[in-house]
This record gives C-alpha cells, sequence and structure tokens, in this order.
C-alpha cells in the first residue's frame, strides 16, 4: 500500500505538474521574453535613448549661452534685421508683401 500512499500524500502530483506544465514556462517566457527583450531592450532603451538624446542637445545648446546681456542684444537686433529685409526685399514674383505694394 505504500505506493497508494505516496501517491494520495502528494495529492496525485498535480502540484507538480502543474508547476512542469504551466508555472516553469510562464516563468521561462515572462524572464526571457517580456524582461529581457521587451522592458530592458525596448522600453529602457527607448527612455534611455531619449535621455542621451536631451542631454546630447542641451550640451550643444548650452554653449550659446554667455550671460553676456549685450551679445543678447545684439543678437535680437541681427534677427530683427534678417526678417525686415526677408519680408521687405525676399522676390515674390511682383506680388504685394504685407498689403503693401512693391
Amino acid at each position: 500500500m505504500k505506493p497508494v500512499y505516496t501517491t494520495l500524500l502528494n495529492k496525485y502530483y498535480v502540484d507538480e505538474l502543474y508547476a512542469a506544465v504551466v508555472v516553469k514556462p510562464l516563468l521561462w517566457l515572462s524572464t526571457n521574453v517580456l524582461w529581457k527583450t521587451a522592458d530592458v531592450a525596448g522600453i529602457d532603451g527607448a527612455v534611455n535613448g531619449i535621455a542621451s538624446g536631451t542631454t546630447a542637445i542641451g550640451d550643444g545648446v548650452r554653449h550659446t549661452q554667455s550671460g553676456n546681456t549685450r551679445s543678447y542684444a545684439v543678437w535680437v537686433v541681427i534677427g530683427a534685421l534678417v526678417v525686415i529685409a526677408v519680408v521687405f526685399f525676399w522676390p515674390f514674383g511682383g506680388k504685394s508683401v504685407l498689403g503693401m505694394v512693391r
């Protein structure tokens, strides 16, 4: 009666069968596919890539600022002159610019 006793003691080995058929494949799937591929490579890669790009852009742009207010004012005047030159002197094929006659 020992085999019957062992089978009943282990609850017909349902837990072992469930672990082998359901739990272990799900653990493998979640570890190798969902975690390593989707999370680490996909999501973390995208977030870290965006952060690296933002840092690179910030490093490049920060050199454009000197803290010198006079140079900022000069650049504003130069920009205004460029806008005025484009508005009044850009060739529009004889069409009026901003309602003004050429």
